[in-house]
């Protein structure tokens, strides 16, 4: 067995332990014999806990961390560019966009609409991002530049938040709303939203291991990729539609959660190397150990009460961050 493939089955097991613990801690602890014993009839109170509450909240933690962090590095091998992420594509502040709208009718709404008019918002800002970029420099190109991508995507996303914040300020009584659903977290998410978003995350996550190993082959450059056959303009069609519609998905779950699709895909190279193939499944499972860890967190460090999970996703993610940079850095001097 390669090194690479021990790497990602060892993922699988961490997964599956984070998992227990994660659904086992809370407000009530539950013990492994609760757990086996579930659907006895003495534990029908703990029934409820786990299946309508924990259970749901877990799964969709684990389907966030795995399409933001699939959605970072399919992002920064498109666009050659480490630092890229999903908010580069006007993804976050759009599907933030949608729900501060939503706040802010005077019209009352179930929460159960965020999800979708946040999804329908961050799919229409990439693609105003993509129909811009296209039409920069008005040539006719196989492909978009990724310089013009990057360039339109922040500019309109700087846009797009000023929106957002001049909304916040007229936004009244909601505005601790829109501040706890901007900072991302699972609080209250349940079967309904997992129901909407499954589905799609899991063809962004079915396409994103598909077109790896033309990941593998972009790599090399645009000009050499294409001399191999590659098809510039239907992979960065097929891989913005992946990228866009997983961290769409899990934007509109959990609000606006950072750095899990930036730092998440740097941590997976570090850990198994560049070759697309493994590097995304790696992706994958680091960020939904990442995200369920971060919601225990969240759920535990001032209980009953809870942070939003953005916050400790910034917490951790930001020196990880600072630690890659400064790693790469002394990497560059030795050589």
């Amino acid at each position: 067995m390669s090194k690479k493939i021990t790497i990602i089955f060892s993922l699988f097991l961490i997964l599956a332990v984070t998992f227990f613990i994660s659904i086992s801690i809370g407000s009530v602890s539950v013990s492994l014999k609760e757990i086996l014993n579930l659907f006895s009839p003495e534990n029908e109170a703990l029934r409820k806990i786990i299946i309508d509450i924990r259970l749901p909240r877990l799964l969709n933690a684990m389907l966030v961390g795995a399409a933001l962090s699939c959605s970072g590095i399919v992002l920064q091998s498109l666009l050659n560019n480490n630092l890229a992420e999903p908010g580069l594509l006007g993804i976050s502040s759009g599907a933030g966009l949608g729900a501060i709208l939503i706040f802010i009718l005077p019209v009352s709404l179930p929460f159960i609409f965020i999800t979708p008019v946040s999804f329908v918002f961050a799919l229409a800002s990439t693609l105003l991002i993509i129909f811009i970029a296209r039409g920069i420099g008005g040539g006719h190109t196989d492909h978009i530049s990724s310089n013009k991508i990057i360039l339109t995507g922040i500019a309109i996303s700087a846009f797009i938040s000023s929106v957002n914040g001049l909304l916040m300020l007229i936004s009244g009584s909601s505005v601790i709303q829109i501040l706890y659903w901007l900072n991302g977290g699972f609080s209250g998410r349940g079967w309904n939203e997992f129901s909407v978003s499954v589905f799609f995350i899991l063809t962004g996550l079915f396409i994103s291991v598909l077109i790896s190993k033309d990941l593998n082959v972009l790599s090399l450059g645009e000009e050499f990729s294409s001399s191999l056959g590659l098809n510039l303009k239907r992979m960065q069609r097929v891989a913005i539609f992946a990228a866009s519609l997983l961290a769409a998905s899990a934007v509109s779950v959990a609000g606006i959660i950072s750095f899990v699709g930036l730092v998440i895909p740097n941590l997976s190279r570090l850990l198994i190397g560049n070759d697309h193939r493994y590097s995304v499944v790696c992706s994958i499972l680091l960020g939904a150990i990442f995200m369920l860890l971060s919601d225990t967190i969240a759920r535990i460090v001032i209980a009953p009460s809870e942070l939003p999970v953005g916050i400790i996703t910034s917490f951790i993610g930001a020196p990880v961050f600072v630690w890659l940079i400064l790693k790469k850095k002394r990497s560059f001097n030795e050589k």
